[in-house]
């Protein structure tokens, strides 16, 4: 089996954020949302080769794929942001037409509490999905009594399920995949004028392929500065606590991932604090993601995302603050 994971998206919603990282780098619980995401790769069997699909700053990607995981692993530049289908389609000169190889395919900023051997079925094909109070945010499966999906939707006017797909995908049949992919692109079958996967998958339906629905729990939505600290509170919920740094004279309330190179002083970080290889000094922090090499001084901060290297002195309770940064209250 190979697996896809598309990384190519600006993540736009992540501004200033994603000004200096590429939306999958930023850190959520204590590493970047890939490297969760990776780690669940780490425990399939029989994953011949992982292809990443990159694009805004994908040289990072590569970088930061290559420093931290020893996967047989290719990279394939997408220059025109064309839809998932499109994507999806970048990656099929590393399939052999000869081999009926099955794909995974984990869209990069999807984190979920699933192991993925779980998707994989004697079906041809099975996608994940949740249930969900605005079906009309996403790629929506309508299935029958059986389990059988019989439609897909990419985000529709009038749901008539409210199951969304989330953005893992398994296919026991590639060829057929890209032979679908294919059909939509030549033919210009766009949704919301992008190559969508969900229309390849329809098309897969029309030439009698029989895919299921895997119900997921638990899928932590990371599009959006709430969303991504909402993200971090469940992931520092469920790893628990994780404290490392240098600690003096400081309170730390639980749940915390708090690295080696950090120093705390005269503090209190906590619940749900996200703190990489940074100084802390006289502060109050709480339901924060804090990325390495900040220096934070008599500051009270909450519901708060900090890039790297910012100097942060006498501040407001909320921040969301680029790399390089500084915010320095002269009062």
């Amino acid at each position: 089996m190979k697996v896809i994971i598309p990384v190519a998206g600006i993540g736009s919603r992540l501004v200033p954020q994603t000004h200096t990282l590429p939306k999958v780098l930023l850190p959520v619980a204590g590493k970047p949302m890939l490297g969760h995401i990776l780690d669940k790769i780490l425990n399939l069997k029989d994953i011949s080769e992982v292809i990443f699909i990159i694009g805004y700053m994908g040289s990072l990607v590569k970088e930061y794929v290559e420093e931290n995981y020893d996967f047989n692993c290719s990279f394939v530049g997408q220059t025109e942001r064309n839809g998932l289908g499109h994507a999806i389609y970048l990656a099929k000169k590393y399939f052999d037409e000869n081999i009926d190889e099955s794909v995974l395919i984990v869209l990069g900023d999807t984190l979920f509490d699933i192991e993925l051997s779980e998707l994989a079925a004697d079906d041809d094909g099975v996608i994940a999905v949740k249930k969900v109070e605005d079906p009309k945010r996403f790629g929506i499966a309508e299935i029958n009594d059986k389990g059988n999906i019989i439609s897909l939707v990419e985000k529709p006017e009038d749901p008539v399920s409210n199951l969304a797909i989330i953005g893992l995908y398994y296919f026991k049949n590639s060829k057929m995949l890209f032979e679908s992919l294919k059909y939509i692109i030549e033919n210009n079958i766009k949704t919301k004028n992008e190559f969508q996967l969900t229309d390849a998958m329809i098309r897969m339906l029309e030439l009698g392929a029989k895919l299921k629905t895997k119900m997921v729990e638990n899928w932590y939505d990371c599009g959006k500065a709430e969303t991504l600290l909402e993200t971090n509170r469940h992931l520092l919920t469920i790893t628990g606590n994780k404290c490392y740094g240098n600690i003096i004279n400081s309170v730390i309330i639980p749940p915390v991932n708090i690295s080696p190179g950090t120093t705390i002083e005269n503090s209190v970080i906590g619940p749900f604090v996200s703190l990489t290889d940074s100084v802390v000094q006289n502060s109050i922090i709480s339901n924060a993601i804090i990325n390495k090499d900040c220096t934070i001084k008599f500051a009270v901060l909450t519901s708060s995302l900090m890039g790297q290297n910012v100097t942060i002195i006498k501040t407001p309770k909320r921040l969301n603050i680029g790399d390089s940064s500084q915010y320095i209250s002269k009062s």
